[in-house]
């Protein structure tokens, strides 16, 4: 049986919160990080406090409440660093745990058995991340680095799983190209899990729409969280697929973001940034008919209860 595992609140860098104060939410973004471990190019790191503080003040100036970074293990994660950019910001920012994909893991969880990795995540949602005091409040990313799911990212999965069903905190997957997203929704019900506390990353990055409804139709959310206006052939594409996903009846399901995980992304650099959804996406949105009431729905609500098994 999967166990249904309301949260009453969310965890984020600075401390607890009600779902009530979650409000305009970006479900996958990145504050710092370094994706060195297979991309060797300095683009690919984001470690300057002062160009985080300006890009997320873009995002909260323009009415951003709420912003869940995912980054985690394997991705040097810096959990002070990003309690003090929420305690600048004034942001609400919910920060990852457990780890990335295979080829970020560090050698020793290879032999380290599926309980004592999820026991890890748990001391990371309930005591902090490496003794800094800073807890975790979603479980994920927790990537498949192929168009499958290799044996030890499964177990970091089943891990994942395991410590959802001890902590009621919500899981985020990341798969590209590929309907691998949907191998991972298989091993986390097998573990127990309820599919309305897990969020399919990068669902936008296979582009078909049968796969977004069969995510949909088992019951976990649909990410489409690459959001930008730099290339508007992909935009325009996951708009379509955006609208087929509403027209499908499954808007409850939606959730949009950027993640920002590259000094190109950020708008000083003239990327989209973090602020492209609150600020600019809408009237693209409404020429598909997309209402501001919807909107609201899909960028206050569907967080929402992303992250706290409501509804």
């Amino acid at each position: 049986m999967n166990r249904n595992l309301q949260q009453t609140s969310v965890m984020t860098v600075t401390g607890s919160i009600s779902p009530e104060e979650i409000g305009f939410a970006l479900i996958h973004e990145h504050v710092f990080l370094s994706i060195l471990a297979d991309y060797l190019d300095t683009n690919r790191v984001l470690d300057d406090p002062e160009s985080a503080y300006i890009e997320l003040m873009h995002y909260q100036k323009s009415g951003g409440v709420t912003l869940v970074d995912q980054t985690n293990r394997g991705l040097e994660q810096d959990p002070i660093a990003v309690r003090e950019i929420a305690k600048r910001t004034g942001l609400n920012i919910v920060l990852g745990c457990g780890w990335y994909r295979e080829p970020f893991y560090d050698p020793s969880l290879y032999r380290t058995k599926t309980n004592d990795i999820a026991d890890q995540m748990i001391r990371d949602l309930n005591e902090g991340i490496d003794k800094t005091g800073v807890r975790a409040g979603i479980i994920g990313e927790l990537g498949a680095h192929e168009t499958w799911v290799s044996p030890v990212e499964e177990r970091v999965l089943r891990a994942g799983a395991r410590a959802h069903l001890e902590t009621g905190v919500t899981i985020a997957t990341h798969g590209l190209f590929a309907p691998v997203g949907l191998k991972q929704i298989d091993i986390l019900l097998e573990e127990g899990v309820n599919p309305d506390r897990v969020i399919v990353g990068h669902a936008h990055d296979y582009p078909y729409h049968d796969y977004h409804i069969e995510i949909a139709k088992r019951g976990a959310f649909v990410s489409f969280d690459g959001m930008q206006d730099e290339n508007q052939f992909l935009l325009q594409r996951d708009l379509m697929n955006i609208k087929k996903i509403i027209q499908a009846g499954f808007i409850d399901k939606l959730l949009l973001s950027h993640d920002v995980c590259t000094n190109s992304h950020y708008a000083m650099n003239g990327g989209f940034g973090y602020n492209f959804i609150i600020s600019r996406l809408y009237p693209y949105l409404q020429e598909i008919g997309l209402s501001k009431e919807q909107f609201h729905k899909i960028m206050v609500e569907n967080p929402r209860n992303a992250l706290t098994g409501g509804n």
